[in-house]
């Protein structure tokens, strides 16, 4: 089994190397790179502006350590009467470390599994403030405005997708003879997909890919991909357990 991790640096190379280390040929494709959001400057006095009891939710932990450092530039806190939520268990754990909010954390680590949070069960005239990058999390916010929320999204930082040397890459993959590909969001699975000519989405459907969740399960199926296996968690300890679970059973 030879394995490509599609995920931003540097939990990319971290996991690439434990894999290595346990035996399991792995390469690195950390396609996705990162800036700070345009909407960065404006953090503190948007925070100032919510209403007592609105909630904010980190998507991700890089929206945390951009918000956080935006906020420490100004010398401000986070205020204590807002509700503060984690889609994962590593974004939370960013949140404590850099700032010591205690976040609530979901179920399952996914936009279905925020929406079952009981702060959510009557959403009517509940302000939310989202941090994330330029876009994603879209199901959250329109099911959240739907139930008569008010939602609004802030830019904590910027993806670029460089596919400059894909072309290149791919080749390499190809001798590698990659037959596994991890992708931890669905935005990168999209965005690899699309960059493909139709002879190398073909190479990439006939392989085993791994996810961490079920949403983007269904989007790999509607690709037409078959042979995928889905985990609980986007962690590297988590792909970690199930890829060399995957290796051992040949």
């Amino acid at each position: 089994m030879t394995v490509l991790v599609v995920r931003p640096s540097p939990a990319c190379e971290e996991l690439v190397a434990q894999l290595n280390l346990l035996g399991v040929k792995a390469l690195p494709a950390p396609l996705l790179s990162f800036n700070p959001g345009d909407d960065l400057p404006s953090l503190s006095q948007t925070l100032c502006d919510l209403p007592s009891g609105s909630v904010v939710i980190a998507i991700s932990p890089r929206s945390i350590e951009y918000a956080a450092g935006a906020l420490a530039t100004n010398n401000q806190s986070w205020r204590d009467d807002l509700h503060y939520v984690a889609v994962g268990a590593k974004t939370a754990s960013v949140w404590k470390s850099l700032t010591n909010i205690e976040a609530i954390q979901p179920p399952t680590e996914d936009s279905e599994g925020m929406l079952t949070l009981p702060l959510f069960g009557n959403a009517k005239g509940l302000s939310v403030l989202i941090l994330r990058g330029n876009g994603g999390r879209a199901l959250l916010g329109n099911t959240l405005a739907k139930n008569g929320a008010q939602v609004r999204y802030f830019e904590a930082y910027q993806r670029h997708w460089d596919d400059k040397h894909l072309s290149s890459q791919i080749e390499q993959w190809h001798k590698a003879s990659v037959d596994t590909v991890v992708f931890t969001s669905g935005e990168q699975l999209a965005l690899m997909y699309q960059s493909f000519s139709s002879h190398d989405q073909q190479w990439l459907r006939e392989c085993h890919i791994l996810v961490p969740s079920k949403r983007i399960y269904n989007q790999a199926i509607e690709l037409g991909f078959n042979a995928i296996s889905c985990v609980s968690s986007p962690s590297n300890t988590t792909l970690l357990h199930a890829l060399c679970e995957m290796n051992n059973s040949g």
